[in-house]
């Protein structure tokens, strides 16, 4: 491996990282937490995690509520740029949930539109 090329595993880390800076500076503590610490699980856990209900799921879940304290605000927006920066890379790899697909793309129809 030279040294330019990163590993799909280490990709997608970088991305829950961003994920996890992201809620911690919404006042998310506990996600940005969990997030964290699923970064650095390797292999099964990690994939369990990015396929996870908590982080793609239904009402309750990251993607659904994260930093959504009171109204969406731009701290809501950056939370959903680092999820559709993961859903598009976990996607390219295979790796994701049933609703991964639909956030992101309703992320980024919510991003051009301006809400």
């Amino acid at each position: 491996m030279t040294v330019n090329q990163v590993s799909d595993e280490e990709r997608l880390r970088e991305a829950l990282k961003l994920l996890a800076a992201e809620l911690t500076a919404n006042n998310e503590n506990d996600l940005g937490r969990m997030v964290s610490e699923s970064a650095s699980d390797s292999g099964r856990a990690l994939h369990e995690f990015l396929r996870s209900n908590e982080l793609w799921g239904g009402a309750g879940s990251i993607a659904d509520q994260a930093g959504m304290s009171t109204e969406r605000a731009e701290g809501r927006r950056n939370i959903e740029r680092a999820l559709i920066n993961l859903g598009e890379l976990q996607m390219s790899l295979g790796i994701n949930n049933q609703r991964t697909a639909s956030w992101v793309e309703a992320f980024k129809s919510w991003a051009d539109a301006g809400i």
